[in-house]
């Protein structure tokens, strides 16, 4: 998987401060520090689109969002990429976020270059380890974690971020669905 460098962009939804401070929590148990935006959803894969390139493509994906009613989304799974072994969270199924990424990733399909993932895969990033056995052992804990957590939350919004030079991630935009 290809880290993140200055320039890129993405469209995320974040999560609710009540999720977000759990997941830190998780995280500092795990000693694991991602260089990440806070929790969230990333809504386009490959996710990585210049600022350059969202002033072309902010219109009509502005028109694609605003298409959507607002929606809930609920964490009741974990999961794991294997390169790097990459711990995650993950909501049950819920359609609007299949439907909302294959519309925003149709605008600009050619213009985005990034982390490759097929399929799109909705997932909050928990942290990375240095070995199956270690991320095994703590998805068995954050399951159990979870279970009981009552993490769902309605999605309002998506945000346009950027990573700028100084490794921060910064919000450019933010675009209301549907009222």
């Amino acid at each position: 998987m290809e880290s993140s460098k200055p320039g890129d962009g993405g469209l995320f939804i974040f999560l609710p401060d009540e999720i977000t401070k759990k997941i830190y929590s998780w995280q500092s148990r795990f000693e694991e520090y991602v260089k990440m935006p806070k929790p969230h959803l990333t809504m386009m894969y490959p996710p990585y689109i210049s600022r350059d390139m969202w002033k072309i493509f902010r219109k009509d994906t502005v028109a694609a969002a605003r298409s959507f009613k607002p929606f809930r989304v609920e964490f009741t799974d974990t999961g794991y990429f294997k390169d790097p072994f990459f711990l995650y969270i993950a909501p049950s199924y819920c359609k609007e976020l299949y439907d909302m990424n294959l519309k925003l990733s149709a605008i600009c399909p050619d213009n985005i270059t990034g982390l490759n993932l097929e399929p799109f895969i909705p997932h909050v990033s928990i942290g990375t380890f240095a070995t199956e056995e270690l991320v095994l052992k703590a998805q068995k804990q954050l399951g159990g974690f979870i279970k009981d957590a009552g993490l769902s939350f309605t999605v309002r919004e998506i945000f346009y971020t950027v990573l700028d030079d100084d490794f921060r991630w910064k919000i450019h935009d933010i675009i209301s669905l549907q009222a």
